[in-house]
């Protein structure tokens, strides 16, 4: 007598496993689609200027105060902003009249990028043990030696400061995004 390879029960299981994937295959393409479809509709520019971030550089001050103006009279205070940005930008307001400029806000984004820098060199001078201007794999070990080696453009087994500017300046060019910079470790 032939047994059957599963039984009623089991069948039964396989059939409702495998119809339940379809249809959740089906409603998540038919959500993709709709996306799609919507996305390309009334189609606005980016809320955020992503490109601005991942490079450092300051967003627009004047549209920013236009996105983020709640009562529209043309003015940012800091209760507007928010919550996150406000005990971070309350230092722009260097007049204390509770109203962010443009200036203001641009001169804030600029001290930012010198703390930033000079926090970065402070790092690389922190791992350079011997004060030689270079990271070799002995100063930053084997581990993180293998990520910074990408950066030794003149294969002498050292990385300068400069080099790896050089190598993550290159990084975004090829259109990836950078992370965290090795020197910043």
């Amino acid at each position: 007598m032939n047994r059957p390879l599963f039984s009623n029960m089991a069948r039964s299981a396989i059939r409702r496993l495998v119809l339940g994937t379809f249809l959740s295959a089906a409603v998540l393409a038919g959500s993709g689609a709709a996306y799609a479809a919507s996305s390309t509709e009334g189609t606005t520019a980016p809320r955020h200027d992503k490109g601005a971030r991942r490079e450092h550089r300051p967003r627009d001050p004047a549209q920013m105060i236009k996105r983020l103006d709640k009562n529209g009279d043309g003015k940012l205070t800091v209760a507007e902003l928010p919550e996150k940005a406000q005990k971070r930008l309350a230092k722009a307001d260097t007049n204390k009249d509770g109203v962010l400029s443009a200036e203001e806000l641009k001169a804030h984004a600029e001290l930012r990028k010198k703390d930033r820098a000079a926090k970065q060199k402070e790092r690389f001078a922190r791992k350079d043990k011997n004060g030689d201007g270079f990271l070799t794999k002995d100063e930053v070990g084997d581990k993180r030696w293998e990520r910074f080696k990408a950066a030794d453009a003149n294969r002498d087994n050292k990385v300068s400061a400069d080099e790896l500017r050089a190598a993550h300046a290159a990084r975004k060019q090829a259109g990836k995004h950078p992370g965290k910079q090795p020197a910043a470790r």
